[in-house]
C-alpha cells in the first residue's frame, strides 16, 4: 500500500527542491515500485470511472441516427435472367404502397379517389412526376393491357373498367414505374451493383450500394454466407442460418402449391373418386393417371411422394416433368394432364376470379386461361362476380368465404402446401424487425429506412 507518511513527503520535498517544486518528475525518485504500481492503478481507475461517467452521459443525451453508406450484398441462387421478381422494389415504385399493417398509402401518388361508378380510379400525383411519363411507361411494356388508361392533367392519371373492379386499388401497389430506391449501375453474369438514388421521393437511402451476387446452388450460397460474403439471402432451410450473424425473418406469401384435377378427364369427373384421393381414402377399383409437374426438385418430390401414398388406394400414378416454359407455353395450355401440380400467386389481392371461373377455362380459341381444372360453377361464378364488384371488405371477405366452401365440397384441387419466405439479414443491418408484401421482391419494401452506418446525435 502506498504510505505518504512524514518522512516520505520529506523526501518528495527534499528531492524536489533540488529539481524545481513545478517539476512532479522527483516524485517517483522517492516511491517504491509497489508504491508506483499502485498509484499507477488508482490513476486508472480514475481515468477508467471518468470515462465511463462521461460515456454513460453521452448515450443518454444522443441517440443513434442513421449514416449515409456502407454496403448490402445480398446472395441469389440462379442467374440475371431469374433476377427481376428480386429487383423490383429496388428499382421500381407504384403508385400506392402497402404498409406493415396492411394498409394501402400513397407512393407515386399523393391520393386518389374512385369515381363514375367505382369504375374509375384517378390518382393525383406527387410533385415531380408526370402522368404522361407513367402512362407511356405502362403502354411501352404491356403492363395492364386490357384497362383503358387517360391522362387528363399532368398530375393526374385515370384507369377506366368497364364493370366496378375493386381489386385494382391492391394491385396500384405493384411497383412497375422507373422510380425505385435504387438504380442499376453495374452488371454481368455474376454481379449486379445499384446505387441509392439521391432524389427518391421519400429521400435517399441510407444504404450507399446494393450488389447482387448469383450462386449456382444453395449449398453455394450457404458457403458464402459462413463466409461472411454476403449480408441478406432468400433461405429454403431455416436451421441452415447462423443466427449469430444473421437474425431470419419470415412473411407469408399468398402463395399455395396445389394439386389440380382436370374435371375434363372422364375418371376425375367423379367427385367421390376426388374427395376419396383428398381424405386418403381407399378407390372403388384401379386408376392409371398422369400427374404433370415442373422439374422442380421440391415438385418432383412431392410427386414421387403421393405417388407412393396413393399407389395404397389402387392409383396408379404415371410422373411425367417439364421445365417451366414448356410447361407453361404448350402443356398447360392444352390441359395436357389428368392431374396438375403446380402452384398458384394471388398477388396483392387475394381475388380467386383469374383461376376459377368459368370464362378462364382454356378452350381452341382463348389458351391463356388459368382455371386448371377446368371447373365450372354458376353460383361459385356469380359470388366470384360480386365480390369484384364489392368494395366493402366485409361483403368481399363473406363471398370469398362462401366461395371457398363450393371448392371444398366440389374438390377440384388439394391444397398441398402455402408458401413462406425465410429471408436471413446480417445483423449489421439495422431498422428492420419484420418483413411483409405479397412477392420475394416485397422484402425490399423499407429498405430506404435500413442502414448500416450510424452516427450519435443529441438529443431533442
Amino acid at each position: 500500500m502506498l504510505k505518504l507518511n512524514w518522512f516520505n513527503l520529506l523526501k518528495i520535498k527534499e528531492a524536489c527542491s533540488r529539481e524545481g517544486l513545478d517539476s512532479i518528475k522527483c516524485i517517483p525518485k522517492v516511491l517504491s515500485k509497489t508504491d508506483k504500481i499502485v498509484l499507477g492503478s488508482a490513476a486508472l481507475i480514475i481515468l477508467l470511472a471518468a470515462f465511463f461517467i462521461w460515456r454513460g452521459y453521452w448515450l443518454r443525451t444522443t441517440y443513434e441516427a442513421p449514416a449515409f453508406g456502407g454496403t448490402l450484398t445480398e446472395g441469389i441462387i440462379g442467374e440475371a435472367k431469374d433476377l427481376d421478381k428480386h429487383l423490383a422494389r429496388l428499382v421500381g415504385a407504384g403508385l400506392t404502397r402497402q404498409t406493415e399493417t396492411g394498409e394501402i398509402v400513397g407512393d407515386l401518388a399523393e391520393s386518389w379517389e374512385i369515381m363514375d361508378g367505382n369504375k374509375t380510379y384517378q390518382f393525383k400525383l406527387r410533385e415531380g412526376f408526370n402522368s404522361q411519363d407513367l402512362a407511356y411507361q405502362l403502354s411501352s411494356r404491356g403492363i395492364w393491357p386490357n384497362i383503358e388508361v387517360q391522362t387528363p392533367a399532368d398530375n393526374l392519371i385515370q384507369f377506366k373498367f368497364k364493370q366496378p373492379f375493386s381489386p385494382f386499388l391492391s394491385i396500384s401497389t405493384e411497383p412497375v414505374f422507373d422510380y425505385g430506391p435504387y438504380k442499376v449501375v453495374k452488371e454481368d453474369k455474376n454481379h449486379i451493383t445499384l446505387l441509392a438514388q439521391e432524389l427518391y421521393w421519400q429521400g435517399s437511402p441510407h444504404i450507399e450500394k446494393i450488389v447482387i451476387n448469383f450462386y449456382a446452388n444453395e449449398q453455394a450460397l450457404l458457403n458464402a454466407a459462413r463466409s461472411h460474403e454476403i449480408t441478406s439471402f432468400i433461405i429454403n432451410d431455416r436451421d441452415n442460418v447462423n443466427q449469430k450473424d444473421y437474425r431470419l425473418l419470415e412473411m407469408d406469401l399468398p402463395r399455395e402449391l396445389n394439386l389440380f384435377f382436370n374435371l375434363q378427364k372422364d375418371a376425375l369427373k367423379s367427385k367421390t373418386l376426388r374427395q376419396s384421393l383428398r381424405d386418403n381414402k381407399p378407390v372403388d377399383k384401379d386408376y392409371n393417371l398422369t400427374l404433370v409437374t415442373s422439374n422442380a426438385k421440391e415438385n418432383i418430390q412431392i410427386a414421387k411422394n403421393l405417388q407412393e401414398q396413393w399407389a395404397t388406394l389402387k392409383v396408379n400414378l404415371e410422373i411425367k416433368e417439364y421445365d417451366n416454359i414448356t410447361l407453361q407455353k404448350d402443356v398447360i395450355p392444352k390441359r395436357e394432364y389428368d392431374l396438375l401440380l403446380y402452384g398458384l400467386d394471388y398477388g396483392p389481392d387475394p381475388d380467386p376470379y383469374p383461376f376459377w371461373h368459368t370464362s378462364q377455362i382454356a378452350t381452341k380459341d382463348k389458351t391463356d386461361g388459368m382455371n386448371l381444372s377446368n371447373f365450372s360453377n354458376k353460383t361459385a361464378d356469380q359470388l366470384l362476380e360480386q365480390a369484384r364488384q364489392s368494395f366493402d371488405p366485409a361483403i368481399r371477405l363473406q363471398k370469398y368465404e362462401s366461395f371457398q366452401k363450393i371448392l371444398n365440397d366440389e374438390v377440384p384441387y388439394i391444397l398441398i402446401k402455402k408458401e413462406t419466405l425465410s429471408y436471413a439479414l446480417s445483423n449489421k443491418v439495422k431498422n428492420i424487425e419484420k418483413i411483409f408484401g405479397v412477392s420475394e421482391a416485397d422484402r425490399f419494401l423499407n429498405v430506404a429506412k435500413w442502414y448500416i452506418k450510424s452516427v450519435r446525435e443529441k438529443n431533442r
